[in-house]
């Protein structure tokens, strides 16, 4: 009823109410009138119309006042209705609140990813008021779906029922990436039996595929079956696709951690395998080194020496723990061709100079050494080998000597002729 109305009707009562009662009032005063004027015609007739009063009391009430007031007992009655649906609204969405916080924190919980499906699997079942609950993970190099937990129905079908993309509802599912709700699905045309399972008890089914909402990639799928006919409310859809989306991105982490442990363990294996060959590689060097007949430095680059072999040790004068301590340029005569050396190292150069060396006892030997950089370990070195060119300096100067010798031999017996 429209305001209008409603004030119509309320004008039209009051009206009726005031005509009642002046009524009521004209016909006390005519019979006060009559008794007083001792008019016994007029007191008996004023006093036959009494009775009319109830009665227009009665039928003004039955027309006017009883429809308003059973509308309003009715509309209360609707309005407690309305507001114990609201209740229960309120108690089942509270519930489901609960629901997807408990799937929330079981999904994302520290326990073994198995142990967080089965969790799942529980919950659902519970809030969603199924008989169970099967979660399925998808298989990408199988291509097929592999049940990994339930909510404790059929649990010896765990890790063995697999079913292929696009057999059976599940197939069908997992291959279109659409929800599908069924009151009989053994009644529709995509049901199948699958081997390890048994659905002969359950009626009605809903099944959603579980994927990555980024790409569309099929991670899984999570399925409620009901032994009784199921018609599912909004609320429940809702609260099922929730639910999905939590799984997936669950279902998701676990992949890329998997795949990330996979390839920090083959990393692992690389570095070890990479680190036994660095290893043996420097023990081939380092056994090379110590039995050299050549006196073999290791330097950092700025030329501290940071290994030298015996022979460089005897050719020095030093102890090799004392060499540790020294500049290998330092030791020569002239120093100053360091940086020139060090220059040739960093262009990737190999410097090949001869000088004289100094050695512990201020003495000194004529060598010729070559400079060439060296990577070990991943770290830059410099690898000097030093050679003692006394031997040959001294037959250089006695050859020098034979040969003045011979030209001057030769100078007196041209003079003689």
């Amino acid at each position: 009823m429209s305001q209008r109305g409603f004030e119509q009707r309320k004008g039209m009562l009051i009206l009726l109410i005031s005509l009642l009662m002046i009524a009521v009032v004209f016909i006390g005063a005519a019979i006060g009138h009559f008794a007083a004027r001792g008019d016994q015609r007029g007191f008996l007739l004023s006093l036959g119309l009494m009775p009319l009063v109830p009665l227009l009391s009665y039928l003004l009430y039955k027309k006017t006042i009883f429809p308003s007031y059973r509308r309003l007992e009715d509309a209360n009655l609707g309005l407690h209705l309305k507001q114990e649906e609201l209740l229960d609204t309120k108690d089942d969405l509270f519930i489901k609140f609960l629901g997807v916080y408990d799937v929330n924190y079981a999904a994302n919980s520290p326990r073994l990813f198995t142990d967080r499906l089965t969790d799942v699997a529980d919950i659902t079942a519970r809030v969603m008021e199924a008989d169970a609950c099967l979660i399925f993970l998808y298989d990408k190099k199988k291509d097929d779906l592999i049940l990994a937990a339930t909510n404790g129905v059929q649990v010896n079908a765990i890790g063995k029922v697999r079913i292929s993309l696009g057999e059976g509802v599940e197939g069908w599912v997992g291959r279109r990436l659409d929800p599908l709700m069924l009151k009989d699905f053994h009644a529709d045309s995509r049901f199948r039996e699958t081997p390890g399972l048994a659905f002969g008890d359950y009626t009605s089914a809903y099944c959603l595929p579980l994927y990555v909402y980024s790409n569309g990639a099929l991670v899984g799928l999570m399925e409620v079956l009901y032994r009784k006919t199921k018609n599912f409310s909004d609320e429940e859809i809702n609260f099922f696709t929730t639910l999905s989306g939590i799984l997936s991105t669950t279902v998701q982490n676990e992949q890329m951690q998997a795949e990330l442990r996979k390839m920090n363990i083959e990393l692992e294996q690389w570095i070890t395998e990479k680190t036994e060959e660095l290893r043996a590689s420097e023990e081939r060097y380092r056994i090379l080194v110590e039995n050299a007949c050549e006196s073999i430095f290791l330097l950092a680059e700025n030329g501290d020496v940071v290994f030298a072999n015996e022979q460089a040790a005897r050719l020095s004068g030093y102890a090799r723990y004392d060499l540790l301590h020294k500049n290998l340029f330092e030791l020569f005569v002239h120093p100053a061709e360091t940086r020139i050396i060090l220059g040739d190292v960093a262009r990737g150069l190999q410097s090949d100079r001869q000088d004289e060396f100094r050695k512990a006892d201020g003495t000194m030997v004529p060598v010729s050494f070559s400079v060439v950089g060296l990577s070990l370990m991943g770290k830059h070195f410099i690898q000097s080998v030093v050679r003692d060119i006394s031997s040959q300096v001294r037959l250089e100067r006695l050859l020098g000597e034979k040969d003045q010798e011979i030209f001057a031999l030769k100078t007196q017996l041209s003079s003689k002729k």
